[in-house]
Order: C-alpha cells, then structure tokens, then sequence
C-alpha cells in the first residue's frame, strides 16, 4: 500500500483505508481464482532423452549420504561464468571445469561415489557424468544442480575456483 494514496481521504487513519479497501474486495471472485489456480496441471517434467542412461541422486539424497558420513567426491561442474550469478558453492563440492574432465578424472579415487552437478542438473553435469561412468567411476549427476542443493537450504560456502580452470 503505497503510504500517500489514503491520506487524502483518511488522513493518518491507516486502519479505516485497510477495512475500507478489504471491503471493496470481490471475496467470490477470489475463491474462484483460487480454485482455478489450484485445478491447474503442474509443468510437465523435463524428459532428457539423450540422458536417460545416466543415473541421478536427489539434493536429499546427497544430503543423507553427508549426514551419514558416507565417502563420497562431489563435484560441481558448473561453468566458470555461473559463479559471477551465484557467488556460492555447496559446501562439501570442489570445482572442475566441465571441459576438462579428462584432465581432473584421475585426481578422483574409484573406490567412492562420485556426484556431479551443475546448475540445474541437466547438461552440463550429465555429460560431465557420463564421462566418467565411461572411464569406470560410480558418478551419479544430481537432479536439480546447485539450485536443488540451495532450496533444501544445504551448507554453502564462497565459490572458490582451483588451479584446474
């Protein structure tokens, strides 16, 4: 409510312009947007046909592997250029430049897990983890990328890039 557009009719009497402007509500036609809203199909998911080989993990699941305290190498493959949109990282994660994952492949143990995400998971992590799967590694891409981590409100600290650009 901006703070000037009542006051000529009511003065400082903030609680009159609310009780006043509720009354003018059509609460009928409010209930019925709202049924319509919840009556709506959600969005279709995204169906990655040229992944469907690649196996995911949910933020959650990667969550209780932690809280476990299961091995495990997580690896953020987002591209360089996202940290300039999201300063953070998952806490737990070291960055690898996605193009590049022949050269960092042998730094990583075959003995552990390995969970590669990107921004969203799709692309970019996928490919990351079919390469390794390729060269023998359990890699798993986790759905939903680093968004999917953050909206479980997972432990984040400062992107930090390595000497692997």
């Amino acid at each position: 409510m901006y703070e000037h557009a009542y006051h000529l009719d009511f003065g400082a009497n903030t609680v009159s312009y609310v009780a006043t402007f509720m009354r003018n509500i059509d609460w009928r036609a409010v209930h019925d947007r709202y049924e319509d809203a919840v009556g709506m199909q959600p969005p279709r998911p995204l169906v990655q046909e040229q992944f469907a080989d690649v196996p995911s993990v949910t933020a959650e699941e990667v969550q209780a592997m932690l809280d476990a305290g299961t091995p495990v190498q997580i690896i953020d493959t987002r591209p360089r250029h996202s940290s300039s949109r999201s300063p953070d990282m998952m806490e737990a994660a070291v960055w690898r430049d996605p193009d590049r994952v022949e050269e960092w492949m042998g730094e990583l143990s075959k003995t552990e897990p390995v969970v590669a995400f990107c921004v969203y998971g799709f692309h970019v992590g996928c490919i990351a983890v079919r390469a390794l799967r390729k060269a023998g590694f359990d890699a798993r891409y986790m759905a939903g990328g680093h968004f999917a981590w953050k909206a479980i409100k997972g432990q984040v600290k400062l992107f930090e890039s390595t000497t692997h650009s």
